[in-house]
């Protein structure tokens, strides 16, 4: 349809960026750096900082809500800051919490240790 739009537009260019491939908690370090992160989340200071970006969503959100915007670029930055501020909150909240351990109960540990000694007894037939 507009074949001869094309030529007036320019070539794209693509530029090959290398990105270190993401870290999770796991490989964060050993043991004792795992814990010191959990104990963030009772550190005073951390827990103003998640207080100040929980009343900075809710700001964000009172400002789109009960403001007049004179154009759609202002909701816009509104959204993502409401949107960029409750997922860094989720996401600290996610790597300061330690997710339980499952508890084993007596029985599922007795039968553990009973299914491992009957893996030792070689039986004939």
């Amino acid at each position: 349809m507009f074949k001869w739009f094309k030529k007036f537009l320019p070539k794209p260019q693509y530029k090959i960026v290398e990105l270190t491939e993401p870290r999770s908690l796991s490989q964060l370090g050993d043991i004792e750096m795992r814990e010191s992160i959990y104990t963030l989340a009772s550190h005073p200071g951390f827990v103003a900082l998640m207080n100040k970006l929980a009343y900075q969503s809710q700001s964000l959100k009172t400002k789109l809500a009960h403001e007049h915007h004179t154009d759609m670029r202002s909701v816009d930055f509104l959204q993502a800051g409401i949107y960029w501020s409750n997922w860094l909150r989720q996401e600290l909240t996610r790597t300061t919490t330690k997710l339980p351990e499952r508890q084993l109960d007596v029985m599922e540990e007795e039968l553990r240790a009973f299914r491992e000694i009957d893996s030792t007894i070689e039986r004939i037939e």
